[in-house]
Parts: structure tokens; C-alpha cells; sequence
């Protein structure tokens, strides 16, 4: 299994992180076996990437030193955790998706505890949010929920910080490797939830942010939780397309009203509308955890 473990962090790390590309790969060779062995040409028409894309990867395989890749990441103090292993994510195993790796810094006993809730939201909350946040995310925290949030600014931002005001444990998912801190403004949080608590990505340390892995990292987002709670979103708020996602996981989706006037609540809103459950007090959150 250790063998196969690791063929997998180099087969990452060579691939970019692209899911995809190794599930196409992993369907024909489950024990990755094979990828040393197999041509440019090969790689390109059994993974069906463009020549160029199959060179690059063939190359990366056959000169990177997965030992010396396992030592730098210890030097950075990253960690990872694969599919195959025990530790890996229970609700976030169970998406159509799930990531091949996890890396992170931090504690990973985050990824085995058994109540978790992802807060997402806008980037630029209204001080009404902000106060009524204040209100219900800690008596979920006293119950020992862990929130799961983004590390954008705004909402994440706010959910990450009073969980920790609060006294609880937070993980945040980030849409970029963990050499980058995204945003800048947030780089005391990432540090202090690098030490305290979790940080967590699918993609590969070197991998910079970009615009593309925000909406495709919401799926671990929803994935990690047993419920997405949507706190103030827009119509065109990426925020939806995380709930969306946790619909789609059958996950619960949560969402605390705004008022009508307020475009920045029409999301939230039509959520609701459409049979998110409404949320006007920790409780009632609490009583689909069966905790209050």
C-alpha cells in the first residue's frame, strides 16, 4: 500500500493535481503500476490529453525523485493524506468526486471528528449578518461542530474568526497549494489556523490561484459537512454553487434570511424559497445534528 501511496503523490504531483486525468489512469491501472513504464504516446491516448501535455507529464515522472518531493514537503511541513488511507475525510469519501489528495498543515484529527458545518457567504457582509453570525455560530461550536469555511474574505473570513474567538476548531479549504496564501490580507488567519487548527487543499503546494479551482475547491467545501449554511449571497454568488453542490451530495443546506430590500440577500432568499431550511437560531441547526 506504502508503494502505492506513493506512486500516487507522484503521479500528482507530475499531473498537475488534475482528478480527472488520474481517475482515467486509475480505472485502467489501480495500482498505478504501469505509469513508469508507459510512453508519451501512451499516456496521451489512454488519458486522452494532447501530446505536449502526455510529454510533459512523462518527463516530469521520470525526473522528479519521489523521495526527494516526500523530503521537501516535510521541510515545509506539509502533510497529506490519499484515498487509501484510514484517515481520509468520512463525508468527503462519500461525493462523486472526492479528492485523490488532501494536503495540509496542521491538526488532522480535524478530518475525523464527527459534526461538521461549512459556512460560506459573501465576500462583503452587511453588519446585520455579521452580528446575527455572532449569535449563532457559537452555541454550534459549545456543541463541538467543526466549521468549515473558504480563508476568502468576508463571510469565511468572520466564520473561521469567531470560531476561534470562540473557543472551537475550524478547517479552512483553500482553491490553491499551500506555498501561496490567498488572500494576502488573510495571511495572520492562515498562519494561525496552520497551527491551531487545519488547512487543507487538493491541489499540489506549487499550484498558484486561480480564478477556475475556487468553484471546483467548493465541492470539498460541501463535501467535508454534513450541511452548508449559506449566510448572505447574492443571486450570482458563488456561494450557491456550493450549495447546489451540497444538494447534490445529499448533503442539508441551511440559510439565514435577509431582508427583501437587500440584493445582497436575494440568494439566501431564493434558497429558501426553493426548501433550504431557515435558520433564525442555532436550534435550528442544532435539531438536524440532533444536538439541541
Amino acid at each position: 500500500m506504502q508503494d502505492c501511496r506513493d506512486r500516487l503523490l507522484h503521479l500528482h504531483y507530475c499531473c498537475y493535481g488534475r482528478y480527472r486525468t488520474i481517475r482515467k489512469l486509475y480505472e485502467t491501472d489501480p495500482g498505478l503500476k504501469n505509469i513508469y513504464a508507459m510512453s508519451g504516446p501512451e499516456i496521451a491516448a489512454k488519458l486522452r490529453l494532447a501530446p505536449k501535455t502526455a510529454a510533459t507529464i512523462k518527463q516530469l515522472l521520470a525526473t522528479v525523485n519521489i523521495h526527494a518531493l516526500k523530503a521537501e514537503y516535510e521541510r515545509k511541513n506539509i502533510n497529506y493524506v490519499t484515498i487509501f488511507d484510514e484517515g481520509y475525510p468520512h463525508y468527503l469519501k462519500q461525493i462523486y468526486d472526492p479528492p485523490w489528495i488532501l494536503y495540509y498543515k496542521g491538526d488532522s484529527r480535524l478530518f475525523i471528528q464527527t459534526h461538521y458545518l461549512s459556512v460560506v457567504g459573501t465576500r462583503h457582509p452587511s453588519i446585520y449578518i455579521g452580528e446575527e453570525l455572532q449569535k449563532i455560530l457559537p452555541p454550534l461550536i459549545k456543541k463541538n461542530i467543526v466549521i468549515v469555511s473558504g480563508l476568502a474574505l468576508g463571510i469565511d473570513r468572520l466564520a473561521h474568526e469567531i470560531t476561534i474567538a470562540s473557543g472551537g476548531k475550524t478547517i479552512a479549504v483553500l482553491g490553491c497549494g499551500l506555498d501561496y496564501i490567498y488572500p494576502k490580507a488573510n495571511s495572520g488567519l492562515f498562519r494561525q489556523i496552520a497551527h491551531d487548527h487545519l488547512l487543507v487543499t487538493e491541489y499540489p503546494p506549487y499550484t498558484a490561484p486561480q480564478k477556475w479551482q475556487f468553484p471546483e475547491r467548493n465541492r470539498i467545501i460541501s463535501g467535508l459537512s454534513q450541511g452548508t449554511f449559506v449566510v448572505e449571497a447574492n443571486e450570482k454568488s458563488g456561494s450557491l454553487i456550493t450549495s447546489d453542490l451540497a444538494l447534490q451530495q445529499g448533503r442539508d443546506v441551511f440559510a439565514l434570511p435577509g431582508r427583501i430590500s437587500n440584493p445582497a440577500s436575494g440568494g439566501t432568499n431564493r434558497l429558501i424559497q426553493e426548501g433550504a431550511k431557515l435558520v433564525l437560531h442555532a436550534n435550528d441547526i442544532l435539531d438536524e445534528y440532533y444536538l439541541s
